[in-house]
């Protein structure tokens, strides 16, 4: 399993916004079909995560600090990404 870290007041204003904290967004590691595209960044290495949780799609934006996954934002999937995550369970 992994270990996760994220700023407590970003995680209460996602929530605030997209209505999910990163403590719930953990569950995403759950899904054994959620995947992992690298997002385009000018800073340090960023990538998107899709994943369901409880039925839904959702969507995290994480970095990898060390040993750790850091957890930057999260919301609901967009259309496009659902896409890709449902023709990725196709294979």
């Amino acid at each position: 399993m992994f270990e996760f870290e994220y700023d407590v007041s970003k995680s209460i204003s996602n929530f605030a916004k997209h209505n999910i904290d990163f403590e719930k967004s953990k569950e995403l590691w759950a899904d054994a079909d959620a995947i992992e595209i690298p997002a385009i960044t000018v800073d340090e290495p960023r990538f998107l995560i899709i994943g369901k949780i409880e039925g839904v799609h959702w969507s995290a934006v994480i970095t990898y600090r060390i040993n750790r996954v850091r957890i930057i934002s999260v919301r609901r999937s967009r259309i496009e990404e659902i896409k890709i995550y449902e023709s990725s369970r196709i294979r």
